[in-house]
């Protein structure tokens, strides 16, 4: 089995569990505690602040373009997008999420989703959208097809276009904690083995790519990066909060959101 496929099956799980808490994982919101108002509201918060955000770099955006999520799960941040252009499409690798996300959003005419099973973005011809922006998705893919990813979402923005994404840089944890997340994904495992529905049995898997590999890849790729901030999104807990770091944090992942300008 491919990583692509164990990637789908557990993203799968989690969209047949409990599909909201998987994507903004607050622990007062577990065993499907979310109410659809407030779990949207989550996307509201933070699309407004990447685009506060994107204001005070001086960027304009072009609103007339197409918009792209990727990584959609139930289109949490596509709805979002919606507010500020006229044709958002979420992208996902779960038919689960991809269903569930067209029933969420159908009074969002301007919200359309998309599955996508494949290390490309053949879906999407070159230079199709003015803005993308993926947040807590790469974090669970393995890097060798996060950089694919990337250079295809970077291959369908059109000259001009933003790219927003973030991506950990590295993790700071103890011995402790690495001792304790080896033992969850025994218990993982052994949850599969048993077939138990619960969201314990899949697996939610967290991989780093650091800043100069992430300029590296782009070298020769037709884009300027144009800031790069700390942020809480790889922090326990993070549900849209989305806030600029002056630090790193001491412990756990440290995470980096990205602004990508396509030259041409």
């Amino acid at each position: 089995m491919s990583s692509l496929d164990k990637l789908q099956r557990n993203w799968e799980g989690f969209a047949s569990v409990d599909p909201l808490w998987a994507i903004c994982v607050d622990s007062t919101h577990r065993d499907n505690k979310w109410t659809q108002e407030e779990f949207f509201a989550t996307g509201q918060t933070e699309i407004g602040r990447v685009m506060g955000h994107i204001q005070s770099l001086g960027l304009s955006l072009d609103a007339a373009s197409p918009a792209l999520d990727f990584g959609c799960g139930v289109g949490r941040l596509t709805r979002a997008l919606s507010d500020y252009f006229p044709e958002c499409w979420g992208v996902d690798i779960s038919p689960t999420m991809i269903r569930l996300a067209k029933e969420f959003n159908l009074d969002r005419p301007a919200c359309h989703f998309c599955l996508n099973e494949r290390d490309d973005l053949q879906a999407f011809p070159d230079g199709k959208v003015g803005f993308i922006y993926t947040s807590i998705v790469l974090q669970h893919i393995k890097r060798e097809y996060v950089s694919r990813y990337l250079l295809e979402l970077v291959r369908i923005l059109k000259a001009g276009g933003v790219f927003v994404f973030q991506v950990p840089e590295t993790e700071r944890s103890s011995i402790i904690a690495r001792l304790r997340s080896a033992v969850g994904d025994v218990r993982s495992n052994i949850y599969r083995l048993l077939r138990r529905k619960s969201i314990k049995a899949y697996r939610m898997e967290m991989h780093c790519f650091p800043e100069k590999d992430i300029r590296r890849l782009f070298s020769t790729q037709p884009v300027r990066i144009v800031d790069v901030r700390l942020t809480n999104s790889s922090t326990g807990g993070f549900n849209g909060d989305l806030r600029f770091l002056d630090r790193p944090a001491e412990q756990g992942f440290v995470s980096k959101q990205y602004c990508v300008v396509k030259t041409v």
